[in-house]
C-alpha cells in the first residue's frame, strides 16, 4: 500500500521540476504620460505617481514612464493649460493591468497661455 503513495508523490516532484512553476507571475505595467500640444510633445513637465511619489520631468517628446505593479494609479502633473487658467496641479487616474501599458494623454494649451 505505501508503494503507490509513494510512486504517486514522486510523480509531483517530477512534475514540479519545472522552473517556470517557482517563478513569480509578471503583473508588472508601464504608465506612459504623454503631455503634448497638438504633435508636438511638451518638455520639462513635472510629472509625480502620488502613491509611490516618485516624479520625473517629460523629455523633449513630452514623454515620462513610471514601471508600476498592477493596479489603480493618479498621476499628478504641475503647469498644464487646459484653456483656462493654469492650475499648479491637475490630476489624472490611470488603472495600470498587468503586462500592458497604460497611456495617459493630457494636452498642454499652449497658445492658451
Amino acid at each position: 500500500m505505501k508503494l503507490p503513495g509513494f510512486l504517486l508523490f514522486a510523480l509531483l516532484l517530477i512534475g514540479c521540476n519545472d522552473a517556470r512553476f517557482f517563478e513569480p507571475p509578471n503583473d508588472s505595467s508601464l504608465i506612459l504620460v504623454n503631455v503634448h500640444w497638438q504633435d508636438h510633445g511638451v518638455a520639462g513637465i513635472p510629472v509625480v505617481l502620488v502613491q509611490t511619489r516618485d516624479s520625473v520631468s517629460t523629455g523633449a517628446n513630452g514623454l515620462a514612464m513610471f514601471s508600476v505593479p498592477a493596479g489603480h494609479y493618479v498621476v499628478r502633473v504641475y503647469g498644464i493649460n487646459r484653456g483656462g487658467p493654469v492650475f499648479l496641479t491637475t490630476d489624472f487616474d490611470v488603472e495600470a493591468r498587468p503586462g500592458e501599458v497604460a497611456t495617459v494623454d493630457i494636452v498642454d494649451c499652449l497658445p492658451c497661455l
